[in-house]
């Protein structure tokens, strides 16, 4: 079994000005905002090419993040193969909690970045611990049932959700990580039992 992971492909989100400076509360508002980022012209191109790089693996299940990046992904390449995307809502993307109105205008970056390292020490709202829990549960999900041995499912999610689930799977003995791609469209190969 051939579990693939696939990160949406370009959306609105990954080409933000991350150098441009913000207040506190437009950063915030893209919080906000970022399950509904859709993909760009070169995200949607990305989607299709998926069919032709996956056309010979013998994918029987697909699943998809509720996020339109990775659920518009998810139904372009399922489309052209003849599959439906099955949401599983805790394959979402990792967001950050906003930030304290305090703080100044600075970049997008810095505000990402003191965001997630917030998610350290969180006593509310996600954590890194409840993070790696949602991942494995979501991983829990999407093997449950099982496939043939030459078959194999694929989910669409995102960078950190993705990098979470192949950080818990180092030390799965069931599982093995062959490939490792969190780039947009990126695909990264676990198998099992080999």
């Amino acid at each position: 079994m051939h579990v693939y992971l696939i990160r949406h492909a370009q959306s609105e989100g990954n080409v933000l000005d991350y150098k441009a400076r913000l207040p506190v509360d437009q950063f915030n508002t893209e919080l906000e905002r970022s399950p509904e980022y859709a993909l760009t012209a070169l995200g949607i191109q990305q989607a299709q090419a998926l069919a032709t790089r996956l056309a010979h693996d013998h994918i029987v299940r697909l699943y998809s993040s509720p996020f339109e990046r990775a659920l518009t992904t998810a139904r372009i390449y399922g489309e052209a193969v003849g599959l439906e995307p099955v949401i599983v809502p805790e394959l979402r993307e990792v967001v950050p909690h906003s930030v304290n109105k305090s703080r100044p205008s600075v970049s997008l970056r810095q505000h990402y970045l003191r965001s997630f390292a917030g998610m350290a020490w969180a006593s509310k709202g996600p954590s890194w611990a409840s993070e790696r829990a949602r991942a494995r549960r979501a991983w829990q999900i999407i093997t449950a049932e099982p496939v043939a041995q030459d078959q194999a499912i694929a989910a669409v999610s995102h960078g950190w959700l993705i990098t979470l689930l192949l950080f818990g799977l180092r030390s799965d003995p069931q599982w093995r990580v062959v490939r490792r791609d969190v780039q947009n469209a990126g695909i990264s190969v676990i198998v099992r039992g080999q």
